[in-house]
Protein backbone atom coordinates (compact mmCIF):
# COMPACT_ATOMS: atom_id res chain seq x y z
CA UNK A 1 0.00 0.00 0.00
CA UNK A 2 1.17 3.56 -1.04
CA UNK A 3 0.94 5.67 1.95
CA UNK A 4 1.43 9.21 0.26
CA UNK A 5 4.15 11.47 1.83
CA UNK A 6 2.95 13.10 4.82
CA UNK A 7 5.48 15.16 7.06
CA UNK A 8 4.89 18.03 9.23
CA UNK A 9 7.64 21.30 9.50
CA UNK A 10 8.17 24.39 11.54
CA UNK A 11 9.57 27.70 10.21
CA UNK A 12 11.25 30.79 10.21
CA UNK A 13 10.48 32.78 7.94
CA UNK A 14 11.21 36.53 6.84
CA UNK A 15 12.93 38.90 4.39
CA UNK A 16 16.29 38.69 4.64
CA UNK A 17 18.27 37.00 7.84
CA UNK A 18 21.35 35.21 8.90
CA UNK A 19 19.83 31.21 9.25
CA UNK A 20 23.23 29.85 10.24
CA UNK A 21 22.46 32.35 13.32
CA UNK A 22 18.93 30.36 13.91
CA UNK A 23 20.57 27.21 14.08
CA UNK A 24 23.15 28.40 16.35
CA UNK A 25 21.18 30.14 18.68
CA UNK A 26 18.73 26.72 18.71
CA UNK A 27 21.50 24.51 18.57
CA UNK A 28 19.34 22.20 16.00
CA UNK A 29 19.87 21.77 12.48
CA UNK A 30 17.35 22.43 9.70
CA UNK A 31 16.32 19.94 7.37
CA UNK A 32 16.81 22.79 4.80
CA UNK A 33 17.54 26.38 4.67
CA UNK A 34 18.36 29.21 3.02
CA UNK A 35 19.05 32.78 2.22
CA UNK A 36 16.96 35.79 0.00
CA UNK A 37 19.02 35.68 -3.13
CA UNK A 38 19.98 31.61 -3.18
CA UNK A 39 19.09 29.94 -6.02
CA UNK A 40 15.68 28.98 -6.35
CA UNK A 41 13.42 26.12 -7.37
CA UNK A 42 10.80 27.63 -9.37
CA UNK A 43 12.79 31.00 -9.97
CA UNK A 44 16.25 32.15 -10.57
CA UNK A 45 16.28 33.11 -7.08
CA UNK A 46 14.09 32.89 -3.34
CA UNK A 47 12.77 36.17 -2.64
CA UNK A 48 12.72 35.35 1.25
CA UNK A 49 15.10 33.40 3.71
CA UNK A 50 14.09 30.45 5.60
CA UNK A 51 14.80 28.32 8.55
CA UNK A 52 12.83 24.66 8.46
CA UNK A 53 12.84 21.53 10.49
CA UNK A 54 11.07 18.97 9.06
CA UNK A 55 10.26 15.11 9.56
CA UNK A 56 11.12 12.76 7.33
CA UNK A 57 8.18 12.62 3.89
CA UNK A 58 5.92 9.24 4.30
CA UNK A 59 6.47 8.40 7.70
CA UNK A 60 3.56 8.40 9.03
CA UNK A 61 0.27 8.00 7.66
CA UNK A 62 -2.81 8.10 10.34
CA UNK A 63 -1.19 9.32 13.32
CA UNK A 64 -0.65 13.01 11.75
CA UNK A 65 -0.43 13.88 15.76
CA UNK A 66 2.85 12.00 15.93
CA UNK A 67 4.81 13.75 13.39
CA UNK A 68 3.35 17.39 15.08
CA UNK A 69 4.53 16.13 18.55
CA UNK A 70 8.40 14.92 16.66
CA UNK A 71 8.43 18.44 15.89
CA UNK A 72 7.15 19.92 18.44
CA UNK A 73 9.00 18.06 21.54
CA UNK A 74 12.17 19.30 19.58
CA UNK A 75 11.72 23.23 19.76
CA UNK A 76 9.20 23.16 22.51
CA UNK A 77 11.97 24.45 25.55
CA UNK A 78 13.35 26.61 22.83
CA UNK A 79 10.27 29.43 22.84
CA UNK A 80 12.10 31.84 24.41
CA UNK A 81 15.14 31.79 21.87
CA UNK A 82 12.62 31.41 18.94
CA UNK A 83 10.75 34.85 20.12
CA UNK A 84 13.99 36.52 20.47
CA UNK A 85 14.83 35.50 17.10
CA UNK A 86 11.15 36.10 15.68
CA UNK A 87 11.58 40.00 17.30
CA UNK A 88 15.21 40.52 16.23
CA UNK A 89 14.75 39.35 12.45
CA UNK A 90 10.85 39.85 12.11
CA UNK A 91 10.59 36.49 11.51
CA UNK A 92 6.77 34.85 10.77
CA UNK A 93 7.03 31.45 12.47
CA UNK A 94 4.54 28.66 10.81
CA UNK A 95 3.96 24.76 11.31
CA UNK A 96 2.98 23.31 8.20
CA UNK A 97 1.18 20.36 8.12
CA UNK A 98 1.47 18.47 4.45
CA UNK A 99 -1.50 15.82 4.21
CA UNK A 100 -1.68 13.21 1.81
CA UNK A 101 -5.30 11.39 1.73
CA UNK A 102 -5.91 7.96 0.65
CA UNK A 103 -9.14 7.93 -1.58
CA UNK A 104 -9.25 4.31 -1.59
CA UNK A 105 -12.16 3.45 0.85
CA UNK A 106 -10.69 0.29 2.02
CA UNK A 107 -7.59 2.21 3.80
CA UNK A 108 -8.26 4.70 6.58
CA UNK A 109 -7.77 8.03 6.61
CA UNK A 110 -5.68 10.06 8.62
CA UNK A 111 -6.21 11.59 12.03
CA UNK A 112 -5.41 15.01 13.22
CA UNK A 113 -5.58 17.01 16.45
CA UNK A 114 -3.48 19.03 18.93
CA UNK A 115 -2.77 18.23 22.43
CA UNK A 116 -2.64 21.14 24.99
CA UNK A 117 1.40 20.83 24.19
CA UNK A 118 1.19 21.25 21.17
CA UNK A 119 -1.30 24.40 21.60
CA UNK A 120 0.83 26.30 24.15
CA UNK A 121 3.92 25.94 21.99
CA UNK A 122 1.62 27.34 19.10
CA UNK A 123 0.76 30.30 21.35
CA UNK A 124 3.93 31.10 23.14
CA UNK A 125 5.65 31.34 19.93
CA UNK A 126 2.70 33.28 18.01
CA UNK A 127 3.04 30.55 15.38
CA UNK A 128 0.26 29.69 12.81
CA UNK A 129 -0.63 26.45 11.57
CA UNK A 130 -1.41 25.94 7.55
CA UNK A 131 -2.02 22.39 6.54
CA UNK A 132 -1.88 21.44 2.63
CA UNK A 133 -3.91 18.76 1.66
CA UNK A 134 -3.14 16.09 -1.35
CA UNK A 135 -5.19 13.01 -2.72
CA UNK A 136 -4.40 9.60 -3.63
CA UNK A 137 -5.68 6.21 -4.91
CA UNK A 138 -3.65 3.22 -3.64
CA UNK A 139 -6.01 1.24 -5.17
CA UNK A 140 -4.35 2.63 -8.61
CA UNK A 141 -0.89 1.77 -7.86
Amino acid sequence: METGNSYVYFALKGDSFDTDEVTNRLGIKPTDSWRKGDKGFYKSAVEFAMWRLSTDKGKEYIQIDNLVDEIVSQLYDKIEIINDLKKQFNLDSVLEIVLYIDTNEDNSTPALGHDLKTIEFLYKTSTTTDIDIYRFNSARN
